[in-house]
This record gives structure tokens, C-alpha cells and sequence, in this order.
């Protein structure tokens, strides 16, 4: 997970807010649910508040 917060430089993908690793989430383009995958083109990190609206 670390190399995913370093590829954002620690930022929200949505709002481009800078955060510490205990307060950004990995966020999945496509769910899991509908059979998206935990890999570079479809995880983001996100903020707690841009993670519930996405």
C-alpha cells in the first residue's frame, strides 16, 4: 500500500489534499464488488470525505 501512497505523493486523488498515511484510503475505481482489482489502474488514494461521495 505504501508504493500507492507514494505514487500520490500522499494526496487525495479527488481534492489533491495532502494527508498523513492514517488518513487516506484506497479508493477502487471500479468495486471490488463489480470485479475491479487492487492494481495501479484502478485504485486511487482518497481522503475519508472524498472516498464517501466517489
Amino acid at each position: 500500500m505504501r508504493n500507492f501512497y507514494e505514487h500520490y505523493n500522499y494526496k487525495c486523488f479527488y481534492c489533491g489534499k495532502k494527508l498523513t498515511t492514517d488518513k487516506l484510503n484506497l479508493d477502487h475505481i471500479i468495486p471490488r464488488s463489480r470485479g475491479g482489482k487492487t492494481d495501479w489502474k484502478n485504485v486511487v488514494t482518497s481522503c475519508f470525505f472524498c472516498n464517501l461521495k466517489n
